[in-house]
């Protein structure tokens, strides 16, 4: 009998933050300041992902909306909540590509769009529900300050890449 090479299920997870910062009206092409961290998969991400393998997507709503905070406590596996939730906003770009096992989710804060103007941000989760403060936390990540000023965007790129390759 052949013996076949069984490949382990791993999760990794990156999450690019990019701020544009206003120069009279416009922006550039390019970010004016990026970070790039790893973030984690909490307890309670990896019981829903296991439920909705289990049981479809009727087991619980899609993991839609992201959370920014001010919390610079690191992450851990018993994280549910961010420490610090100062705005919840549904996904801008919620996607995997057909072939690829990368899901992908964007989505984009402004100053004072967002009445976040002059706030120190640290940290930004990803929830299944629309309310502050409920929902499953599937993701966390702590990241160096940004700080928005009025016209200022951040832009928060966060990729799941759900096998070895």
């Amino acid at each position: 009998m052949e013996s076949k090479r069984l490949e382990g299920l791993t999760l990794q997870e990156i999450v690019k933050a990019e701020v544009y910062r206003d120069r009279g009206g416009a922006y550039s092409e390019a970010p004016d300041e990026t970070l790039c961290v790893n973030d984690l998969i909490t307890t309670a991400g990896r019981n829903y992902l296991a439920k909705r393998i289990n049981a479809g997507d009727s087991v619980a709503s899609a993991m839609a909306y992201m959370v920014i905070g001010n919390n610079t406590t690191a992450p851990v596996l018993g994280d549910t909540l961010c420490g610090s939730e100062m705005l919840r906003k549904a996904l801008a770009i919620a996607s995997t590509i057909a072939g690829n096992n990368v899901w992908t989710a964007v989505c984009t804060f402004g100053g004072a769009a967002d009445t976040i103007t002059s706030k120190q941000i640290h940290e930004a989760g990803i929830f299944n529900h629309a309310s502050s403060g409920q929902g499953t936390m599937f993701q966390r990540v702590t990241f160096s300050t940004v700080t928005l000023a009025d016209s200022d965007l951040l832009k928060i790129t966060l990729e799941t890449n759900v096998g070895s390759s």
